[in-house]
């Protein structure tokens, strides 16, 4: 009697296991990430503990940043474009003129053969750059502005050997061949700012911007296909959804800035998971980042503590970029 007890209680105890597991596979543990804010980039471990650190006096302003596949960590700066070695050591290095209002580099992308796409918002170029930092590829963009800050916030390339171009005060998104040939573009609202334009394995952009609180999905003819915005229940307020990594399962990961934000000192979540039904899997707290050291900055203009989060990538799973 025993034993046939004693088999029962086992046999219930995987079940539960079993039906706790079912219930929670949607549920996402936490990501190694890599994070560039305004002051430098950090990276966390899957408990949400800040493993690496880098800041440089010569550094601000990080709003593209990559892991490498050789474990170094490329990203771009206001005044260029650096690679460093998880000892902290500069192994490559591109940089424009340091003045400020008149320079600037908002991105960068690495590139097949060691080449990086970086982003001139002063010279308003698109550029590729070899390892001995020849400029392979120099494409001049469409004006963005007078303010080289303002005119765009991101550029990527395509597999397809496209590039789009986010369009800060334009409000626009465009698609430009090798030769600059505008192929495709997108006119957002009014009170839009988009911060990047990510093209998705189904042939749509997805676009997060910033001023007006959302994020968009973008057919090529134009139509909006799925969107998340202040109006949806996510429990916490969405403020500058600026860096965001489109996971291979289709969630995406998204800061959450309170950069400049009104509202950032009330802003807990700075980063969070959310699948296409708009269920949050997981998110990144105030607490997660203050306990080993990053503290916030009180920005000069608002006098509010912000934490200054700009960019975003789950280590181990490449952009999707297709």
């Amino acid at each position: 009697m025993k034993l046939i007890t004693s088999i029962w209680i086992t046999l219930l105890a995987c079940t539960m296991l079993q039906v706790g597991a079912a219930a929670g596979a949607d549920k996402s543990p936490g990501h190694p990430l890599l994070i560039g804010y305004g002051e430098g980039l950090m990276e966390l471990d899957q408990e949400k503990n800040i493993v690496w650190h880098y800041q440089n006096p010569e550094i601000e302003l990080v709003y593209d940043a990559w892991k490498l596949a050789n474990g170094n960590i490329l990203f771009s700066h206001r005044f260029g474009v650096r690679e460093v070695n998880p000892a902290k050591q500069s192994v490559w290095d591109f940089k424009v003129p340091r003045e400020k209002g008149k320079q600037e580099i908002n991105s960068c992308q690495p590139l097949k053969g060691g080449k990086v796409l970086i982003l001139d918002c002063g010279n308003q170029k698109l550029l590729e750059v070899n390892r001995q930092k020849l400029v392979t590829l120099s494409i001049d963009l469409p004006d963005g502005g007078k303010n080289p800050h303002n005119r765009y916030m991101q550029a990527r390339k395509t597999p397809q050997g496209t590039y789009l171009i986010s369009y800060r005060d334009k409000k626009n998104i465009l698609e430009l061949n090798a030769k600059g040939k505008v192929i495709w573009q997108y006119a957002l609202k009014e009170n839009d700012r988009p911060f990047t334009a990510i093209r998705l394995k189904n042939g749509r952009t997805l676009v997060p911007c910033i001023t007006s609180n959302r994020i968009i999905e973008i057919s090529p003819d134009g139509k909006t296909t799925w969107e998340l915005n202040i109006k949806d229940d996510l429990g916490f307020q969405i403020l500058y959804p600026v860096g965001v990594h489109v996971r291979k399962n289709g969630n995406l990961v998204v800061i959450n800035s309170d950069y400049h934000h009104k509202k950032g000192m009330n802003n807990d979540v700075q980063a969070f998971e959310i699948n296409r039904q708009k269920k949050i899997l997981w998110t990144l707290n105030k607490a997660d980042l203050e306990k080993n050291g990053k503290v916030p900055v009180i920005e000069r203009g608002t006098k509010m503590p912000s934490h200054h989060l700009l960019s975003i990538q789950v280590i181990g799973e490449s952009f999707e970029l297709k």
